[in-house]
């Protein structure tokens, strides 16, 4: 019996148990029977069955307007904190509040983390389109800002404000994806 396994090439199989072990056909025994072998040819007259739709892993954890209200709330806090945080780091930095041509750069980067923020929680949400709601709401509301609010940005109370007009750009934004463009 050793003599038979010392005889044949390795294998990639688990070993057998109780030192039984499943004779292979030969290579041209395995053709005959694959040649004598008969093809079984079936007519399935029936309609195919639907393939079922994938199921989420989780459920959203708020849905539609809720879900937009809160992420404008969160994102509305994110803008607010980084551009405070952004105008104490060009004070310590510069000794002036004003950053100068890097300004602009950091305004932008608040703006795309606030969007890439707003597109994390509206898809988590399960909000249909959530890269056009987070991308409008955001641009929304730095137009708004920049429309009605900048005479008096530095006031305390804007700490309040922002937050609220994110809420309002995305209701807004969610309402306007959700009712003009397609579903995908």
């Amino acid at each position: 019996m050793a003599s038979d396994r010392d005889k044949e090439p390795p294998s990639l199989e688990p070993p057998s148990l109780f030192g039984r072990k499943k004779r292979r056909a030969a290579p041209l025994e395995a053709e005959r029977v694959a040649e004598t072998a008969p093809t079984a040819v079936v007519d399935d007259v029936r309609e195919p069955t639907p393939t079922p739709e994938p199921v989420s892993p989780r459920e959203p954890w708020l849905e539609g307007r809720p879900a937009a209200a809160l992420t404008g709330l969160l994102v509305g806090a994110l803008v607010v904190a980084a551009t405070a945080g952004s105008l104490r780091l060009c004070t310590a930095v510069q000794g002036t509040s004003s950053c100068g041509g890097a300004g602009l750069f950091l305004l932008v980067a608040i703006m795309v983390v606030a969007v890439l923020l707003g597109t994390a929680l509206l898809a988590a949400a399960a909000v249909p389109q959530p890269g056009s709601t987070s991308f409008l709401a955001v641009g929304l509301l730095s137009v708004a800002t920049l429309l009605f609010l900048v005479g008096s940005i530095f006031e305390w109370w804007m700490v309040l404000v922002v937050p609220l007009v994110s809420v309002a750009t995305f209701l807004l934004s969610h309402w306007v994806t959700t009712r003009y463009i397609e579903p995908s």
